[in-house]
């Protein structure tokens, strides 16, 4: 199964460089008798098809933790493997069917905006085994993972409201669609459980079903350095590829940003506090091992804070030009710890998102 580059301007490196497809590995031993060499049996290879989100790989988010794991599937268990871009709701079907022609082992797509046309292609190719990773499908062939991400954002609004003196804190959302208002709810009663004065400011990139504000930065910039300016001094963004622009409007500002998906203090230690990631690698990782192993079954799975799916990334300081920034007090993570310490054993009440 050859690879498909995705075309995407912000990739970081060629797929085709990292991911070498690797061949059968034969391992000869000696027998325990007579001296005669024998071969073990050979492991079977492994294919996987992975169609990818909007902002494709390079949004250092959901896509590039979903190809991280598969990167590593194929270190670990010699998969083979094909990459597609994201083109649009109205291609992925397409997307999807040229993938299950060719037979793999298993088709993963990433993402709600994958959904309808996981939902079909199963349909066309009730034989072929896929998985969407982020949203759920109902089909006799597809494995749904999806995230609860309550506690998680819920830990997230506490430490913005923990970090914003005056009480008034901003959220970004990639797009008007479900799971990030699900993402807001949960942030909101995290904030309104440390204060319950606190202003909350909200700005959207793109309206109800139009994922594109995932993949736009500059807009992305531009909404936050707004926030910024209403006085918001920590702004939450689930916002995919433009959560990158919200990053920029705090550099240049001197605000903060707490960011989803994978962990991005990186990026910007002076100005990402940290971020809230969905395990995504270890999603799509966790996927592939079951194929390999024959143990993959259809139905609905949930990650979570307890089950290591979703947290927060660490709060101790990243290395920067030398010297360690720390955004977090020491205060201020000990009573991060109690709420944490909290939610485990159940004692604060979250209510469940309701469209």
């Amino acid at each position: 199964m050859a690879q498909l580059v995705p075309s995407t301007p912000g990739a970081r490196r060629p797929l085709a460089a990292v991911a070498t497809l690797l061949g059968l590995a034969l391992v000869v031993t000696i027998g325990a008798f007579g001296g005669q060499p024998t071969a073990d049996p050979p492991r079977p290879i492994v294919t996987v098809g992975l169609a990818l989100a909007t902002g494709d790989i390079g949004d250092r988010a959901f896509n590039d933790s979903a190809y991280a794991g598969l990167q590593q599937a194929q270190r670990e268990l010699g998969v083979r493997f094909r990459v597609t871009p994201f083109r649009g709701r109205g291609l992925q079907a397409d997307t999807l069917r040229a993938l299950a022609q060719e037979r793999p082992d298993l088709v993963i797509a990433i993402g709600g905006d994958n959904a309808p046309a996981v939902a079909a292609v199963a349909a066309e190719y009730p034989g072929q085994a896929f998985a969407i990773v982020d949203a759920r499908v109902d089909a006799p062939n597809v494995t749904s993972l999806v995230f609860r991400e309550l506690e998680g954002d819920f830990l997230a609004g506490a430490l913005t409201a923990l970090l914003s003196p005056d009480g008034v804190v901003g959220f970004l959302g990639g797009a008007d669609v479900p799971v990030i208002r699900r993402i807001e709810h949960g942030w909101r009663q995290g904030v309104l459980y440390v204060r319950p004065d606190a202003r909350i400011l909200s700005q959207y990139i793109s309206g109800p079903g139009d994922f594109s504000g995932f993949a736009q930065p500059d807009r992305g910039r531009e909404l936050t350095e707004a926030l910024f300016a209403q006085g918001a001094a920590v702004v939450y963004t689930p916002a995919g590829g433009s959560a990158l622009g919200a990053i920029e409007a705090a550099r240049s500002t001197g605000r903060l940003v707490i960011t989803t998906g994978t962990d991005q203090r990186w990026l910007a230690p002076e100005a990402v506090v940290t971020s809230r990631t969905k395990n995504m690698d270890t999603a799509v990782l966790g996927l592939v091992r079951e194929a390999v192993r024959g143990t993959l079954q259809p139905g609905q799975r949930q990650l979570d804070l307890f089950t290591g799916g979703v947290g927060l990334a660490p709060l101790d300081g990243v290395m920067h030009n030398g010297r360690l920034v720390e955004l977090v007090p020491l205060a201020v993570r000990a009573r991060l710890g109690e709420i944490r310490d909290a939610l485990v054993a159940r004692r604060i009440p979250l209510t469940e998102y309701t469209p």
